[in-house]
């Protein structure tokens, strides 16, 4: 009897070794699986438009076990300036008044839950969710509707009900820019993983285990494949009645994933996102709105937008000034006095279009008809008193600039002036924009390679 001890000890130690034996047999077949990345695959639903009404930019993602989810709505949140909403907070910050507060903490709405599963309804979840967007300051939502505790996922919310008109109520309010799948072909991956890890724990455990704890450490292997498939089958029975209902209306991005846990999906819907429009929360490109009369304007929220009122006769005060010598001049004043992350709205008040033959050709020339919210992505954090729609040509000059002007503006003119304010600079402009630029946008500045005139 007095042996007793040191054999159980002995035995506990074995099981830990084998268990970080286990744990680096895992790594090492992950590894082995993330090595080779495949490229993601994207597709884009036709229905989905080119550009986000930006309003209310509203996203939906769905991905599950070995699609990253929880990192890539994390990152798009702080590099894109998302809000993310998942169905756990919900549950948890209004559930229990929802209840009259007869759960007092997680473990209890949970107990609830699993007790009465109709307690939940898809209704409420959403108008929640509604009651969130629409007392945000934020324009950006991530919307993560699959909820990954067990205990909401069983709720009857996700297995009964006609979600579509559930939905459809939803975006009458809050319209859907499009959902995002994350998507795994190779799931069968995990379960290869899976088996492998088995197998070598398997021999681990026959040389170095007694044999009733190699049978305790199998049946937590079983367990553990067990809950694994569990997951998978409950996220895609939750997930599978909304990518139907965004499916119907071509509103589906898919990133197929190849393998669990490829890292290059965050790659890829960084991409996808830039090619729609969105601006990363440290991208910069000073926009300078050229109007000829105010009252084309007077309603646009200048502070919301970071715009700068100034007038071309309070930079050229000189009227016989050529319209060269004018747009050159409020160049130099932008130059000089801009502060970090500030638009300019120019009004052309004494505008000289006298000389200035248009021989060279506008690359980059746009006509737009959206809010200036798609041109100026460095706004205050507030809802503005009103948002500006109209038709804008839109001109990108080679030093990083968004000349906008309204289409009532002759397109000769607007290209003049576009190609003006995009010349190379000289070498004291080129001192002033660099200061008037943040230090983390210097180090890309493309003004390092001018020379002095």
């Amino acid at each position: 009897m007095g042996c007793a001890p040191s054999k159980r000890g002995s035995d506990e130690k074995s099981l830990q070794g084998s268990r970080d034996s286990r744990d680096f047999e895992a790594e090492r077949i992950s590894a082995m699986v993330l090595m080779a990345n495949p490229i993601v695959e994207v597709t884009i639903g036709s229905g989905i438009a080119r550009e986000p009404d930006f309003m209310h930019t509203v996203l939906f993602v769905f991905g599950g076990p070995g699609s990253q989810k929880g990192v890539l709505t994390q990152e798009l949140a702080h590099e894109f300036d998302f809000t993310l909403i998942n169905i756990e907070d919900i549950v948890f910050s209004y559930l229990p008044n929802k209840v009259a507060n007869t759960v007092a903490d997680i473990s209890e709405i949970q107990e609830m839950l699993r007790r009465d599963s109709g307690v939940l309804t898809l209704e409420w979840i959403l108008s929640m969710i509604s009651a969130k967007l629409s007392t945000s300051s934020n324009q950006r939502f991530i919307i993560d509707i699959v909820p990954e505790l067990t205990s909401i996922l069983r709720s009857e919310t996700y297995r009964t009900g006609d979600h579509d008109k559930k939905l459809e109520h939803f975006e009458r309010r809050h319209p859907v820019f499009f959902a995002m799948e994350l998507f795994v072909s190779g799931e069968e991956k995990m379960y290869e993983a899976q088996n492998e890890n088995d197998s070598a724990r398997n021999e681990l455990n026959t040389k170095e285990l007694s044999p009733e704890l190699t049978a305790f450490v199998r049946g937590i292997d079983e367990a553990d494949k067990g809950r694994l498939e569990k997951r998978i089958l409950n996220y895609h029975k939750c997930a599978r009645p909304f990518l139907k209902y965004f499916n119907k209306t071509k509103r589906v991005v898919r990133f197929d994933l190849k393998v669990p846990h490829n890292p290059e999906i965050l790659y890829a819907v960084r991409k996808t996102l830039t090619d729609f429009g969105f601006a990363k929360n440290n991208d910069f490109i000073r926009v300078v709105l050229f109007v000829p009369r105010e009252k084309n304007v007077t309603d646009i929220d200048l502070d919301y937008y970071r715009l700068r009122k100034v007038y071309l006769s309070d930079i050229c005060h000189d009227r016989e000034e050529t319209l060269s010598q004018q747009i050159r001049a409020v160049r130099k004043f932008i130059y000089r006095t801009a502060k970090e992350n500030e638009n300019y709205l120019v009004i052309l008040n004494c505008l000289n279009n006298t000389d200035y033959p248009l021989t060279k050709k506008i690359n980059f020339s746009e006509v737009k008809d959206t809010y200036l919210d798609y041109f100026i992505r460095h706004r205050e954090q507030r809802v503005p008193a009103q948002r500006c729609k109209m038709a804008f040509r839109a001109i990108s000059t080679t030093t990083a600039e968004l000349c906008l002007f309204p289409k009532s503006m002759g397109e000769q003119l607007c290209n003049k002036i576009g190609f003006i304010f995009g010349e190379k600079l000289t070498f004291s402009e080129s001192n002033s924009r660099a200061n008037s630029r943040a230090p983390s946008a210097m180090s890309t500045n493309p003004l390092d390679s001018l020379q002095p005139d």
